[in-house]
């Protein structure tokens, strides 16, 4: 049980990240925000159960953000149906609702481009790009390098660079 000095710590932590998790979660479940709730839910209970376990020497955000990924990858391997693409595009334009009309269109060309990505290669652009973490917090979350990882991203930009480029010439075209 932890002490009550950790769930000060805890409690501090969950008011100063919950966002950041919901947000991880809600991009990768194709912006079901109940979904993503009850998920970040789970997470946090289980960070909570599991507080007097984590080493004090590590930043708490990796270990957090590694709970979230362990979970969303259980959330997965137990649920098969997935959310259409058309569909997931409408959710995160209404999302978007407030910014421009120019801005919605990026959005969309990007969405679509990472959706034609890898599952490895898509969460890696998520949470660089989204979730905003870098490349030695992906390393710790993923078990991977972070050289490793720096080169798949890098690939990975990459591929969306050309694909948003090959689509802008034939938009305009």
């Amino acid at each position: 049980m932890p002490q009550k000095a950790d769930i000060e710590q805890f409690t501090a932590y969950y008011e100063k990240h919950k966002t950041s998790i919901f947000n991880y979660i809600l991009y990768r479940i194709g912006f079901n925000r109940d979904m993503a709730e009850d998920l970040t839910s789970d997470i946090f209970l289980k960070a909570f159960e599991h507080f007097d376990s984590y080493d004090k020497t590590s930043p708490l955000k990796n270990w957090i953000f590694t709970i979230a990924h362990n979970h969303l990858v259980n959330y997965y391997a137990g649920k098969k149906e997935t959310l259409p693409l058309e569909e997931a595009l409408e959710i995160a334009k209404e999302v978007g609702s407030q910014n421009s009309a120019e801005h919605n269109m990026t959005m969309e060309r990007i969405l679509k481009l990472v959706s034609h990505l890898s599952e490895s290669q898509k969460d890696l652009v998520l949470m660089k790009y989204v979730d905003d973490l870098g490349n030695e917090e992906i390393a710790k979350i993923t078990g991977k390098e972070e050289g490793a990882i720096r080169t798949a991203l890098s690939r990975a930009t990459a591929t969306l660079r050309d694909q948003y480029n090959i689509q802008f010439q034939e938009d305009t075209l």
